[in-house]
């Protein structure tokens, strides 16, 4: 992937790179807080505990949104020009505290994902 970035000329944002750092610096079972893993009953019809590693809740989903909007900014593309001015950087060796996030569910849910990501 670096290869080939290089040999073509293309910008890279290594997602692979960030969110190692990212899940490395929450641990093993915090990061499972940024999927979709939920006791059963979290939601209404929810009668089996969900444990997927491959689909984020919302938290993850911001936390990986965040990389990709770093990766933007240091690469210098374009469209960085249309970031919010108050947008102050991240580094996902210290992602947000999941205490501090709020986020109301999706009206739109499955059981699979209830949070409705």
């Amino acid at each position: 992937m670096r290869w080939l970035a290089a040999k073509e000329n293309v910008p890279l944002i290594d997602l692979n790179e960030m969110t190692r750092t990212l899940y490395e610096a929450m641990g093993v079972e915090p990061s499972k807080k940024a999927f979709v893993h939920y006791p059963a009953g979290t939601y209404p019809g929810q009668n089996r505990v969900l444990a997927d590693n491959t689909h984020f809740n919302p938290y993850g989903a911001y936390q990986i949104s965040k990389c990709i909007i770093e990766g933007i900014k240091k690469a210098g593309l374009p469209i960085s020009n249309y970031l919010r001015s108050d947008y102050s950087g991240y580094n996902p060796a210290h992602p947000d505290a999941l205490d501090c996030f709020k986020w109301n569910d999706s009206p739109f849910t499955e059981i699979e994902k209830p949070d409705g990501n």
